[in-house]
């Protein structure tokens, strides 16, 4: 027999008994989708996140300061001058306070207004590869600030545009300073440590006048190459002990990597236990199908049909059950994968208590986009066939042992 000769026999006596094979066919979908689903959702997140984390670039190394330990010019030039730093660069971030502008009074607040960050203005180049400036100057004074997009273009209709020209005073509790703004920043987006969108810069020196102390909140560090990276915690960490908080881009983007390998490793785990339960429907059917055929097999087999021709026959019936399965199970698993990823996109509800922010304001919504290869369609196509094949392989053995006689005489 050919080829197309096994495909039309089988599909033939699959059409007999459409209800059961679709019902069968139903059965392994489930498997593939969940795989294709849970990997192309899983895939997109991990690619989402490394993506957000790399904004400030995998050569960057946060540094904060913990307690009450003094942060100063000192701490700064000791690790400017360690083996791979590039640069340092020191800030204070004031996340407490009022901000007065246009006769409104309101609270600084890392999500619901705005923080003020006080860093030397003109490297924020350096800090936000490619942020740039929509209008305006900087000017690194002590009375001048420079605002991000949120600032000048609030989302809260209660809280006053600042905007290139404006005035406004900030109080700590330990100063009060007024400020002029000479400029405004384009929209940047969420970063990993704080977004720019919704800070207030102002210069160093405005900083310490604000905070009224020497010691500053920590500093952005620059690095020679990543790969220095782990080595540069690892110094800074064995000088400063407890006293400094050491976040390394490359390693919190390993972390999540990990995490997510794992979570994925898990689901893909749950995901086969529905393939077990295909296995088992398929080999259910394929069998039920052997015992309704007897005269059948018989018959055949007294036409001619080889012992190998009986068997090929059955396993290309479990075959195409497998390849439907494999083609729906795979599109829908698909279409679910954009469902999920709808789903979990979106900025978190509110911020919760002991989380980590150096600043924040409301942020940006995380987009996750679900990366779909031809790689992960092939193998929920064919991790369907295989399950399908494997479990016809007994039914197949057990219609092609058949003798013709027997056969003829069971019926």
């Amino acid at each position: 027999m050919k080829g197309q000769d096994y495909l039309k026999f089988a599909w033939s006596a699959l059409k007999d008994r459409r209800l059961r094979t679709t019902l069968t066919v139903l059965g392994i979908v489930v498997g593939p989708a969940l795989i294709t689903a849970l990997n192309a959702t899983t895939a997109g997140l991990t690619q989402t996140i490394v993506s957000n984390l790399q904004v400030f670039g995998a050569d960057m190394i946060l540094v904060q300061r913990v307690g009450d330990f003094n942060f100063d010019d000192s701490v700064v030039n000791h690790i400017r001058q360690t083996k791979g730093v590039k640069e340092v660069y020191p800030y204070y971030l004031i996340a407490s306070g009022e901000i007065k502008t246009r006769g409104k009074t309101f609270a600084m607040d890392p999500v619901r207004s705005y923080t003020v960050l006080a860093v030397n203005l003109k490297d924020l180049p350096n800090l936000f590869p490619n942020i740039r400036l929509e209008a305006g100057e900087v000017i690194d004074g002590p009375s001048y600030a420079v605002v991000g997009f949120s600032a000048w273009n609030p989302r809260d209709p209660d809280i006053p545009a600042i905007d290139v020209g404006s005035l406004f005073t900030a109080s700590t509790g330990a100063a009060t300073r007024s400020f002029s703004v000479s400029g405004r920043l384009d929209k940047y987006g969420q970063a990993l440590f704080l977004n720019p969108d919704t800070q207030i810069f102002v210069s160093l020196e405005a900083g310490r006048l604000l905070t009224n102390r020497k010691s500053y909140s920590g500093a952005f560090i620059r690095i020679t190459e990543p790969g220095l990276s782990d080595s540069i915690v690892l110094s800074i960490e064995e000088k400063y002990g407890e006293n400094l908080r050491v976040f390394s881009i490359t390693a919190i983007a390993a972390t999540v990597q990990q995490i997510i390998g794992t979570l994925n490793v898990f689901f893909s785990s749950v995901a086969s236990m529905s393939l077990l339960v295909a296995f088992l429907g398929i080999m259910t059917t394929m069998f039920t199908s052997v015992t309704e055929r007897v005269r059948e097999i018989g018959l055949v087999k007294a036409l001619g049909f080889k012992t190998r021709d009986v068997m090929v026959n059955f396993i290309t019936e479990a075959l195409i059950i497998g390849l439907l399965g494999g083609v729906v199970g795979t599109a829908a698993g698909i279409a679910t994968s954009f469902v999920l990823a709808d789903i979990f996109s979106g900025p978190p509800a509110e911020s919760r208590p002991g989380a980590f922010q150096v600043g924040g304001g409301n942020p940006e919504p995380i987009r996750i986009s679900p990366i779909i290869t031809p790689e992960l369609v092939l193998t929920g196509v064919l991790v369907a066939v295989g399950v399908a094949i494997l479990a016809g392989l007994i039914p197949a053995y057990r219609a092609s042992k058949l003798e013709p006689m027997e056969a003829l005489r069971r019926e």
